[in-house]
């Protein structure tokens, strides 16, 4: 049986941060999956980190990094890592065997 007497610390200037940060991280997410832009929002690439492999990603973020800048990659493995995965997805992605029915899957 639950702990009846716990009490919920956050407050609700917390809970419209943590609630803000998830509906602009699914919101970038969503943005980035349908337009498939060449370098995602940093919001983004964070939230691509996960699934990144350090191996094959890291290098080729450092070097989509050093062609379009800090602004499109932040100076963080995470970021870098992030935009390697992405630039090795996109083009999987945008070719027309992703297609269903003519529309992106």
């Amino acid at each position: 049986m639950p702990d009846m007497n716990y009490i919920n610390s956050l407050s609700l200037d917390d809970l419209r941060r943590e609630l803000a940060w998830e509906i602009d991280l699914r919101h970038a997410l969503i943005k980035t999956f349908r337009d498939l832009p060449e370098n995602p929002e940093p919001l983004a690439l964070r939230a691509l980190c996960e699934l990144a492999s350090w191996d094959r990603d890291h290098e080729l973020g450092k070097k989509i990094q050093r062609e379009h800048g800090l602004a499109a990659v932040p100076p963080k493995s995470e970021y870098e890592d992030a935009a390697g995965l992405w630039a090795r997805i996109r083009p999987v992605l945008a070719s027309p065997a992703a297609l269903w029915n003519g529309k992106p899957l």
